[in-house]
């Protein structure tokens, strides 16, 4: 069990409808989880002519707490695919590309 707060990187692919986004930010809310980084892009054309969305979430919590919110996210109506990373989890590539965009939009 851990005993501190470490990084998650979430990230989730959406079924890109109005309403999706704030029914994923409502179950970090009601955690009182706070979220660190939230990047999202929708309306990516899947083989079935349905758009699907992606969403990027950073946040900090314990791994209990991440894995409950991970199933909650999982069980959303919006939410297809729900796919979680602990810091050191994380893919080098991605983390690296994420700290530089979330630096670029810093300084916008």
């Amino acid at each position: 069990m851990a005993t501190e707060m470490q990084l998650w990187l979430v990230v989730l692919t959406t079924r890109d409808y109005p309403g999706d986004t704030a029914a994923i930010a409502s179950v970090f809310s009601g955690r009182g989880i706070q979220i660190d980084s939230f990047i999202g892009f929708g309306s990516n054309p899947q083989t079935s002519g349905r758009s699907q969305g992606r969403i990027m979430l950073t946040f900090h919590a314990f791994t209990e707490r991440c894995h409950a919110l991970c199933r909650v996210l999982g069980s959303l109506e919006a939410v297809a695919e729900v796919r979680c990373f602990a810091e050191d989890g994380i893919p080098v590539d991605l983390k690296t590309k994420t700290t530089a965009l979330k630096h670029l939009l810093a300084v916008i």
